[in-house]
């Protein structure tokens, strides 16, 4: 377990309720601690390294970035940064820092703290290290400003800055740390900070006594507990041993909505469920036979086992939220004799095996590849479902030591630019992990981000679209919103489009 100075911080705690800093919220009638059920639970803590949901949701409690995405995940607005220009040739960037923002060691955030951030987020290898490849240089003009000079106009250059990669950490406190000192000890200018960590179990975080939101966050603390197993989740909120949960199943959503108690929530979401094919080897490097198992994959059917009619069968690789997702693009349809006939142009031979690596805990993601068995095996294609510990199967997908995953994405930003990148660029995560590489791609992908024009951004989104869907280095299944369970005592929770809760002006009645 890691702890940062318990003794000092209830010091400070104390001395902020003295001084009347915290709401009174947390008083009579009220508790002092949020209880958060998760089914995943954190690894890394540091911004630039990590590239899991589990990581960045919990971290987003600590850290700021200079903008940030707003609620509905459309738009942005300020965060550390109170105001930003941009110059007539659109490559200086100014950032202006809001001047009561503080670490919750106490020190102020400072252009420095900036510079040093972001300087790191675009020097370190890492798998967001692309959001600030177009920066030629980053410059503290003093204390509380900053300018960010390009190599050329970037069109999705603020939703790149409002990455959760690009998070501010303090410069005093990191200069020198390794990437383990920062995700064990975070310090971040955001709403609550850590004070324990059981790694594999729980996090827990206090108010943030220097956070400049006047009475926020409105409950002291925030203990994240994760509980893999979707039943035990819900027997402890039912239980009223937790305030809420994340990710209660599809199946079970209709019956805790019976529960009086509790509020069931489809929130509005960036997420898509799909299938990872390492294309580097045979049979997964025909793209015809590809093509063969997105014809044999029942989007309809699987939205029915999979989500109880609560998700859309997906047609893009976009997200339906996302701008320049096409509406009228031409996608896969469920037509087994197409998928056959593909199967045979392929030259491929039948039967043929693949091996499917499952995670343990991912119920949806596993119930999936069990339809996606019985579907494909119409074609002449047998799936051998191999479950794993999420760790080993993470690690042997990034390695491209598999045939076949399911799984799925959140758009952390309004702009496509993200989800092309880690999908499609070979060197941004060899194309989310498929081994895919087409120079055509590539050039769509490029053109995506230096052509300002909305309309001519828009069309190269289309071709993009319209290319995925014939080369299938992915299979895309549906569209999700994001299943939440909370006490109907617990009062002011958010979760953001892009997926992040929001617990600074939560409650919970007693």
């Amino acid at each position: 377990m890691v702890r940062i100075g318990r003794i000092g911080i209830v010091l400070v705690i104390a001395a902020a309720l003295a001084a009347g800093q915290f709401s009174p919220a947390a008083g009579a009638g009220y508790k002092t601690v949020i209880q958060f059920g998760v089914n995943r639970a954190a690894d890394n803590l540091d911004p630039v390294t990590q590239d899991a949901n589990p990581n960045i949701w919990a971290f987003m409690q600590i850290y700021q970035q200079l903008v940030r995405v707003n609620v509905a995940g459309d738009g942005f607005i300020p965060d550390l940064a109170e105001h930003w220009t941009v110059s007539s040739d659109g490559k200086t960037w100014t950032f202006s820092l809001r001047q009561d923002a503080k670490f919750s060691n106490g020190d102020p955030v400072t252009a420095d703290d900036v510079v040093w951030s972001l300087q790191r987020a675009h020097d370190l290898d890492g798998p967001w290290q692309w959001a600030l490849d177009p920066v030629q240089s980053i410059v503290a003009m003093n204390d509380h400003t900053v300018a960010m000079v390009l190599k050329q106009p970037w069109a999705p250059f603020l939703a790149d800055v409002s990455l959760f990669s690009n998070s501010i950490l303090s410069a005093k406190a990191f200069r020198g740390a390794t990437s383990q000192d920062i995700s064990n000890k975070p310090v971040g200018s955001g709403p609550f900070m850590m004070t324990a960590w059981k790694k594999g179990d729980e996090i827990d975080m206090q108010a943030n006594p220097s956070y400049y939101g006047k009475g926020l966050p409105r409950t002291h603390e925030l203990h994240i507990r994760y509980i893999p197993d979707d039943n035990d989740r819900m027997i402890a909120l039912q239980a009223g041993d937790l305030d809420g949960i994340d990710y209660p199943p599809f199946a079970q959503v209709s019956v805790l909505q019976r529960d009086p108690r509790l509020d069931v929530q489809l929130n509005p979401s960036t997420a898509v469920a799909h299938v990872l094919l390492n294309v580097t080897a045979a049979p997964l490097n025909n793209v015809k036979f590809r093509q063969a198992l997105a014809y044999a994959t029942d989007r309809s059917g699987i939205v029915k086992a999979v989500c109880y009619d609560n998700c859309v069968p997906a047609t893009s690789f976009l997200p339906l939220t996302t701008p320049y997702f096409d509406k009228g693009l031409k996608a896969y349809t469920y037509d087994v004799a197409k998928a056959k006939q593909l199967i045979a142009e392929s030259g491929v031979a039948t039967p043929v095996t693949l091996t499917v690596i499952e995670q343990s805990g991912a119920n949806d993601a596993n119930t999936a590849a069990t339809l996606l068995k019985n579907m494909w095996a119409q074609i002449g294609v047998t799936l051998n479902l191999v479950p794993l510990d999420r760790a080993t199967a993470i690690a042997r997908m990034r390695a491209l030591d598999y045939q076949v995953t399911v799984g799925g994405w959140t758009n952390d930003v309004p702009d496509p630019s993200e989800l092309a990148a880690y999908e499609f660029d070979f060197v941004t995560a060899k194309s989310y992990h498929t081994g895919y590489h087409s120079a055509a791609m590539d050039k769509l992908v490029a053109d995506g981000m230096t052509v300002l024009d909305p309309a001519k951004r828009r069309q190269i989104y289309y071709q993009m679209q319209e290319l995925a869907i014939q080369e299938s280095p992915l299979i895309w299944l549906y569209y999700a919103p994001y299943t939440v369970a909370i006490n109907k005592n617990m009062h002011g929770f958010v979760q953001m489009a892009t997926g992040p809760w929001l617990f600074q002006n939560v409650t919970v009645a007693q």
